[in-house]
């Protein structure tokens, strides 16, 4: 409890978290380029293992007498592929910049409660967040809703927090807080 009012304290009253449309919006960008990807992987390793593009049946070299159906060892070959694949789109992106490509275009960010980056421990736990939401039924996901801090299970489990980052608002970098202020008192 000492930790949690140490924490509020310390909170900055500027910090704008985001919400559960904007995040859902960013989610659903972010599971057409998974498909995208999905599609694309499904169509090489048609070409590669001999079905064509959009597939058909293939005999499985470690089974002579089995099709690549959803039971053979290619199906489970290219099903483990795809998850790791889904599982580096996720991790190596909140990693590398605290966004996805969706998160990119809606303008949100993945920070810790300092405000820094969260590592790979923290998109891994993320990550491992996200799987334990999908299997309480998506609660984890909607609990953003009633969130003081509009944070998810996942959120909560990596001590991460989605924001909603800023538009620069000067066009001059290097312009002192007292022209921003001269600017301000000009237009008003």
């Amino acid at each position: 409890m000492q930790l949690m009012a140490t924490r509020v304290r310390k909170e900055s009253y500027t910090v704008d978290y985001a919400g559960f449309w904007i995040r859902f919006l960013a989610f659903l960008i972010d599971t057409l380029i998974v498909v995208g990807i999905i599609w694309l992987f499904n169509g090489i390793w048609g070409l590669a293992s001999g079905s064509g593009f959009w597939g058909g049946e293939v005999p499985d070299p470690l089974l002579p007498d089995a099709v690549a159906s959803s039971g053979s060892s290619l199906w489970a070959v290219s099903s483990s592929i795809l998850f790791l694949m889904i599982v580096a789109y996720f991790i190596c992106f909140w990693r590398w910049r605290g966004q996805t490509p969706a998160k990119m275009i809606m303008r949100l960010r993945i920070v810790r409660f300092d405000g820094t980056a969260i590592g790979w421990s923290g998109a891994v736990m993320r990550f491992l967040g996200y799987i334990i939401s999908i299997l309480l039924v998506l609660t984890g996901f909607f609990w953003v809703v009633v969130d003081v801090r509009k944070q998810g299970f996942h959120d909560k489990i990596a001590d991460t927090f989605v924001i909603t980052v800023p538009r620069k608002q000067l066009a001059n970098a290097g312009a002192s807080r007292y022209d921003s202020e001269k600017a301000y008192e000009a237009n008003h």
